[in-house]
């Protein structure tokens, strides 16, 4: 998350600055910060599966969605560096993986087998994912979208820790 939102942001600053002139180091930095986004969604890709590997039937289903969420995050950032038609269809594919995970947390705050801070977690994770699809639909909008988009997105980033921390941290023993 904290490598997307460096992505967008020195995207951002070197367009602008190379409307004045190189923006060569900023560009630099955004590719980093691409690499640094593409290996966070694939270790949390790795993440899901081991956890999915502990957990029911079920709920394994349920990670299952959310882990096919995740890939299509993958495919829509990896579709997004495609100027123009690219940014169209990457933030289509990305709304997608984000109704695709509200599916899969949707599943898991309703779990007959998590703790209730794990459901809590979970519920907490689901409403993260409809303020994803918020900020990427108010990022559309020209001017001020990015803006309300990213307070947006900073409160599902929030949301986000908050939501694992509490499945992480949760008591078996109070399903």
């Amino acid at each position: 998350m904290i490598a997307g939102f460096l992505y967008s942001l020195f995207g951002s600053l070197a367009s602008a600055a190379g409307l004045f002139g190189s923006g060569g180091f900023l560009s630099v930095l955004k590719w980093i910060c691409f690499v640094g986004l593409i290996g966070g969604y694939v270790l949390y890709l790795k993440g899901l599966g081991d956890f999915g590997n502990i957990l029911g039937e079920a709920d394994a289903a349920a990670v299952g969605k959310i882990r096919l969420g995740v890939i299509l995050g993958i495919v829509a950032v990896v579709v997004g560096i495609i100027p123009v038609a690219g940014w169209i269809i990457g933030g289509i594919l990305n709304i997608i993986a984000f109704i695709v995970m509200i599916m899969g947390f949707s599943a898991l705050k309703g779990s007959a087998t998590f703790p209730v801070k794990a459901r809590s977690g979970a519920s907490n994770l689901f409403m993260a994912m409809i303020l994803n699809v918020v900020a990427t639909v108010l990022g559309w909008i020209p001017l001020i979208g990015g803006v309300i988009g990213g307070i947006v997105g900073l409160i599902a980033f929030i949301l986000i820790f908050v939501g694992w921390n509490n499945i992480k941290n949760a008591n078996p023993a109070e399903v």
